[in-house]
């Protein structure tokens, strides 16, 4: 049985059932109701103030009915009924307002919040936390939040107020019929009370589920070409349908048991009425009341079961919202992934780093036990050209992963700076400082729903021609002219619109743009020359070659499956299955035997020797 499961067939005590409710709510009152105190305040001085009316008018009309029985003139009575009616309709308006709008500021003041903090989160984070939950916590939590801080709030104080005036006008009139209409009110009560905490973790459990059907429904669509390519729909729409169906089992679970437990406070509301019928209706007739009083607690009855009755929903909404309050709390209070502290010293370097990895071993946080990296040692001078070359699965990315800070390394194995004398640790340089260097192409990149130029200049616009030289840069001047708009020409979900191609040259002209900002830096290209043609990567490594000239040259490395794409490196490092086997300048390489110069060899166009001196010189 899960823990999610177990939790919902186990219902904690009463007080502590009571406290696991409230206690999210009052901190996000804390938290993001206080700033609308006012408001609040005026919206509840605007309900106490409507509540009394409401409690007046039947005493009024008493009065009335009364003095019509007595003969009397119903001038003052009447008139009193019609002005207090009228201003309940302003108050009551006045104080929705006063209420639901901080309710709307506190959704929005969360949504922000997530937002920002999610885009603070590191790959780690989002390692453990499915898209599709995240989803369900910024949309639906976020939407009970704001009911409870809204209508929720509004009306348990409006249902407070009407049992505290109600109930002490109907004191007044008559101490035991007071007593005894309660105690059916009150024995429903209890029954709400005994259900409430089941129906909370059935609640619980339902917004879990929620989240595993949001995340599947999700990674179906972006990955729609593959299913249908592989016929494998039938598959996907059982597994659909299976979380569908589980989703369902549970919120109907928890409907029918609201539906068996909160109506026993509107048969408790009609269980009063009688009470009153049968016990008033023989005090009327001894004289122990006067009717004006026997129909003014009969009103008030009647203004007090409206309450009980939305009493059933309205601890259905402080129950879910209670959930998906703490939900929304248990993602911001997740812990930031910073193993550099939060004094960290910036970056100690401005331009090209020097970088030098020694001893640097790494696995995946999912995986501790499978090293992906053994034992790499290699040093790299600023403004260095590096080749990364290696078969499938040898680590190159995650070395490139390293590099830019999106895997930490361990303590001491990677140390950056302008050179040996002064250099820090990677691992406890500001993160923040050391992005700021960063600038990075994956071999399979991420194309926002975007124009090209939204796509190349991610961050802040800069001048027209450093958009129009980073796109140059990347070869795509001529396939621009193709396109319909040009540069802003949108090109769909995740760059559907573009060739595979295109795409990564668009993810190398957003890493050139943000490399053009400043001199230096470090440039991580992973393999983004493999999907081009064999005249394009010529001239996209021309491109490359040309970066800092008349300035300063980043400090680059360039992942490839082909040599001649490194063949103009300063330094290549040679890994297999997570080692680093061989490394040195590519005329180096193909002299000795190795990977290096096996691949070489096969690549090798023909015509031209075996014996390296073609690709050695041109190295």
């Amino acid at each position: 049985m899960s823990s999610q499961t177990t939790a919902a067939a186990t219902a904690p005590a009463p007080r502590g059932a009571v406290r696991a409710v409230l206690a999210p709510i009052f901190r996000l009152l804390r938290r993001y109701a206080w700033v609308h105190r006012w408001r609040y305040l005026g919206g509840l001085l605007t309900l106490g103030l409507t509540n009394w009316l409401t409690v007046e008018i039947p005493v009024s009309i008493g009065v009335a009915l009364d003095r019509y029985r007595a003969g009397e003139a119903l001038g003052g009575p009447v008139a009193a009924v019609v002005l207090m009616g009228a201003l309940v309709i302003v108050v009551r308006t006045l104080s929705r307002v006063l209420v639901f709008n901080p309710g709307r500021d506190i959704e929005r003041d969360l949504r922000d919040d997530m937002f920002r903090d999610l885009l603070s989160r590191r790959a780690s984070f989002f390692a453990r936390h499915t898209t599709g939950d995240i989803i369900s916590r910024a949309a639906n939590d976020i939407t009970f939040a704001r009911a409870v801080v809204g209508f929720g709030l509004m009306q348990a104080v409006n249902v407070s107020m009407a049992l505290v005036m109600t109930g002490w006008k109907m004191w007044a009139l008559s101490p035991i019929l007071t007593v005894l209409s309660a105690i059916p009110i009150f024995v429903g009560l209890v029954v709400v009370q005994q259900s409430s905490s089941l129906v909370m973790s059935l609640h619980r459990r339902s917004q879990e589920q929620l989240g595993e059907l949001s995340e599947h429904v999700l990674s179906s669509f972006q990955g729609i070409a593959t299913i249908q390519g592989f016929v494998a729909e039938p598959r996907f729409i059982e597994r659909f349908e299976d979380k569908a169906t589980a989703l369902l089992r549970t919120r109907m679970r928890g409907a029918l048991l609201g539906g068996v437990a909160f109506p026993s406070l509107l048969l408790a509301g009609s269980l009063s009425i009688f009470v009153l019928l049968y016990v008033g209706g023989p005090m009327a007739i001894r004289g122990e009341l006067s009717v004006g009083e026997v129909a003014a607690f009969a009103t008030l009855l009647g203004i007090l079961l409206p309450p009980l009755r939305s009493m059933g929903w309205m601890l259905s909404v402080f129950q879910r919202g209670s959930v998906s309050i703490q939900r929304i709390f248990d993602l911001l209070d997740t812990p930031h992934d910073q193993p550099e502290g939060p004094d960290a010293p910036p970056a100690p370097v401005d331009g090209a780093p020097w970088i030098s990895v020694d001893g640097l071993s790494v696995a995946y946080p999912e995986a501790p036990d499978k090293q992906v990296l053994h034992d790499l040692r290699f040093t790299v001078q600023p403004g260095a050209v590096v080749g990364v070359f290696g078969r499938t699965g040898s680590g190159k990315t995650t070395l490139l992963k390293v590099l830019a800070r999106l895997i930490d390394p361990p303590a001491g194995a990677v140390r950056v700076g302008t050179g040996p004398d002064q250099a820090a640790d990677l691992r406890a340089v500001q993160l923040r400082a050391w992005q700021n260097l960063v600038c990075m192409a994956w071999q399979r990149p991420f194309l926002f729903s975007e124009t090209i130029a939204d796509n190349v200049e991610v961050g802040p616009r800069g001048p027209s021609d450093a958009l129009d030289r980073s796109l140059a840069l990347a070869a795509l001047r001529a396939d621009l002219s193709s396109f319909p708009a040009g540069v802003e020409t949108v090109v769909g979900e995740r760059g559907v619109m573009l060739s595979g191609g295109q795409r990564q040259r668009v993810a190398l002209a957003r890493a050139l743009h943000k490399l053009a900002r400043r001199p230096g830096g470090l440039l991580l290209l992973d393999d983004v020359l493999s999907a081009v043609d064999h005249a394009t990567e010529a001239q996209l490594v021309g491109a490359l070659r040309s970066l800092g000239a008349g300035g300063v040259a980043p400090t680059t490395f360039i992942v490839s499956h082909r040599v001649s794409a490194l063949r103009h490196a300063d330094l290549v490092l040679v890994l297999d299955e997570g080692r680093l086997v061989d490394q040195g300048p590519p005329a180096v390489l193909i002299e000795r035997d190795g990977p290096f110069r096996e691949a070489w060899r096969a690549q090798l166009p023909r015509g031209e020797g075996a014996d390296g001196a073609a690709v050695g010189g041109a190295a």
